[in-house]
């Protein structure tokens, strides 16, 4: 089962590549579930600003984070494909990860639409629940196409990424 989501953002495909393609690990800067992300070293497809990326989610979920392995960079078609893992997880945790595609499609110059599909990747032993947990990643793609749009049209990030922001400075003092 794949999950395929899309939102209709009012800048230029240049410039949502810019954030989503060249910026990758920046994620950090617009993605409110992810308080913290960096460079994972290593070779990297040609053109791709780096072999991958950890991102580290919000307290909350401590001391999980997501191993996310370029397998398509593609400036050229303006699309991006990661295999994610989950890693530091709870040993229970059904979901291993996901693969995740995101695609930009030029409306008009100032406009474009942004899609992201994906599907979870389960383990061995929730399997049959892959379709469930394919279908139970739409929302984080949603907030995830939400959050983009926003930052692309405002400058700024989401509302929801500032009250984590905040949210993470008051657990942390």
């Amino acid at each position: 089962m794949t999950s395929t989501n899309s939102i209709i953002v009012n800048c230029s495909a240049a410039d949502a590549w810019r954030l989503i393609g060249e910026e990758f690990v920046a994620v950090d800067r617009w993605m409110a579930a992810i308080p913290t992300a960096e460079a994972i070293p290593g070779p990297t497809l040609p053109g791709a600003p780096a072999k991958g990326r950890n991102s580290y989610l919000v307290r909350k979920f401590a001391p999980m984070y997501q191993e996310e392995i370029l397998t398509e960079y593609d400036p050229e078609n303006l699309r991006i494909s990661v295999n994610v893992t989950l890693r530091e997880g709870p040993r229970f945790m059904p979901m291993k990860g996901y693969r995740a595609t995101v695609i930009i499609e030029a409306l008009s110059p100032h406009s474009c639409k942004v899609t992201w599909i994906g599907n979870a990747t389960a383990k061995w032993f929730a399997r049959p629940m892959t379709g469930a947990m394919t279908r139970n990643l739409d929302a984080g793609f949603i907030r995830s196409l939400e959050e983009i749009q926003h930052i692309l049209e405002t400058g700024e990030p989401h509302p929801r990424k500032v009250e984590k922001i905040k949210s993470e400075a008051a657990l942390a003092a």
